[in-house]
C-alpha cells in the first residue's frame, strides 16, 4: 500500500545520512561558525565565552550577524551594487584574524557598514545601520525647573516681559 512506500523512503533518506555521519568525523576544535553567501564562505571566530552585552545605545550592534547581512545585500541589489560587497568581501578574505584563517564577527559587521556607506544616501544607511542613540546627561546637582514649584512664567516675544 500507500503507507509501506512512505516508510521505504523515509528509510532510504535515513541510512545514508547515518553512514555519511559516521564518516565525516571532525577533529578540530568543535566550534564552528561561518557565514555563508552563493559560494562565499566566511569562516569566523567563535563568540567569546564572556562577550560583553551589546550597547543599548546602538541598536545596530544588537542586531543579529544574519539581519544585517540581508539588509545589506537587499539595498546593494536594488541598486545593482552587489559587485561593490563581492569586492570589498574579496579584499577582507586576503587578511583573516586568526592564525586558523577565520575572521572576527565584528570585522564581518565593519565590512557591511563601510560599503553602505559608500554607496548609499544616509537615509538609506540608517535603515541598516541606525545611528547611535545619545542619552540626555542626567545631573543630579542641577536645581528643578521653576514651573514645577506651582508658579509659571512665559516671556512673550514681542515685549520681552515676563507674564504671571
Amino acid at each position: 500500500g500507500s503507507g509501506s512506500s512512505h516508510q521505504l523512503v523515509q528509510v532510504l533518506f535515513i541510512l545514508p545520512s547515518l553512514s555519511l555521519r559516521e564518516a565525516m568525523r571532525n577533529r578540530g576544535p568543535g566550534k564552528w561558525r561561518e557565514w555563508r553567501w552563493g559560494s562565499v564562505v566566511i569562516p569566523l571566530m567563535p563568540p567569546e565565552k564572556a562577550a560583553p552585552e551589546p550597547d543599548p545605545a546602538n541598536p545596530a550592534a544588537s542586531k543579529p550577524l544574519t539581519e544585517l547581512a540581508h539588509q545589506t545585500i537587499s539595498k546593494l541589489t536594488a541598486k545593482n551594487l552587489i559587485p561593490k560587497l563581492t569586492e570589498a568581501v574579496a579584499e577582507m578574505q586576503a587578511e583573516p584574524d586568526g592564525e586558523n584563517g577565520c575572521f572576527s564577527e565584528q570585522k564581518l559587521r565593519d565590512m557591511f557598514r563601510k560599503v553602505l556607506s559608500e554607496n548609499l544616501e544616509k537615509e538609506e544607511f540608517e535603515e541598516v545601520f541606525p545611528a547611535p542613540v545619545v542619552p540626555e546627561p542626567e545631573s543630579g546637582s542641577r536645581r528643578p525647573s521653576k514651573a514645577s514649584n506651582g508658579r509659571r512664567r512665559s516671556v512673550s516675544k514681542e515685549g520681552g516681559e515676563a507674564k504671571e
